[in-house]
Parts: C-alpha cells; structure tokens; sequence
C-alpha cells in the first residue's frame, strides 16, 4: 500500500466522517439509541483516520507543536467512540470532546501558522470558538453551529487532501513524489 493510497483513503474518511457529523449536529441526541450510537461511532471512526490523514500529511511543516496538538486531538477522539457513559460522576463524551477541541483548535492553529490547510484549519478554530461561546450561553442551537463547523473543517480537509494528491499526480515535476 502506498503513501499516496493510504492518503486518499484518509482523506476520504475525514469526508465520510465529517459529512455526516454536519448532519447529525441537528439530530436529537437519544440516550440509549443503539441506532444512533452506531451513526455516531462511525462518524468518530472515520474522523480519527481522516484526522491521522491531516496530520500525516503535514507532520514535517507542523514540528513539535503540531504532534502535541495531533495527540491530544487523537486521545480526545479516541475517548468518545462508542457509548458516552459517565464514570465517578465525569461524563466522559464532554471530557474527550473538550480534549480533542483543545487539541484540534492547536493543531488548527499550527496549520494556519505554517499554511497548510488553512480552510479547515479555520473552521476548526471556529467551531471551537462557538463552541466555548455556546457553553457560555447554553445554548443547543449554538452547539449544533459549533458541530457543523466541525463536521465541514473535516470535509474541506479531505477534499484538499485529494485536490492537492490529484494535482501532484498529474503534475510533471511532481508525479514520482506524491506516490
């Protein structure tokens, strides 16, 4: 399996994840909905590889800084595949996403310093950015923004991961290296 496949395949589950993350921001969360606890898992699944695709990608541009914030994001979207229980009164889903948004909105950051993917770096930083207002606020309308954000940073990740694949391969000077 080449880099170039293994890539794309991210880059595809970082689309197949955050599409429907866009959608499921306005579905009611159902305690106990094994139906939907199986469509959020998956949209977890997919973003963890697509999020390993992002970084990957870029791991040379983003140094130090950017591994840091790659590895909180990772633990944190590692922490809420599955069920969301709560354990010695921590619930554990807004634990790991708190995590993987502090993470994710670092490495956003590091992206947009070092001009690499910087759209999905934005939307990253503002879905993070709704998201502490819409804590502040308490405010599930605002959430539901914040997690569209989210949901589009990944997709737009993804497409650019394929676009500049794609342009590299057709590329004359560039095809050897892309694959």
């Amino acid at each position: 399996m080449t880099y170039r496949i293994l890539t794309i395949m991210g880059a595809l589950a970082a689309i197949a994840g955050g599409a429907p993350r866009v959608i499921s921001s306005f579905i009611p969360y159902s305690e106990g909905a094994l139906g939907l606890e199986l469509f959020y898992g998956m949209i977890d699944v997919f973003l963890l590889f697509g999020l390993f695709a992002v970084y990957l990608k870029s791991a040379e541009q983003l140094g130090w800084s950017g591994l840091i914030s790659f590895l909180v994001a990772a633990i944190g979207l590692a922490g809420i595949v599955g069920p969301d229980p709560k354990l010695w009164g921590v619930d554990l889903y807004q634990l790991g996403s708190t995590v993987l948004m502090v993470g994710l909105s670092g490495l956003a950051a590091v992206m947009l310093w070092n001009r690499v993917l910087k759209q999905a770096a934005l939307y990253w930083l503002a879905a993070f950015a709704v998201g502490i207002l819409a804590t502040l606020i308490d405010s599930s309308l605002t959430f539901a923004v914040a997690g569209m954000l989210f949901g589009v940073g990944f997709v737009s990740a993804g497409v650019a991961l394929v676009l500049e694949l794609e342009d590299a391969q057709t590329s004359p000077t560039n095809a050897k290296t892309a694959q």
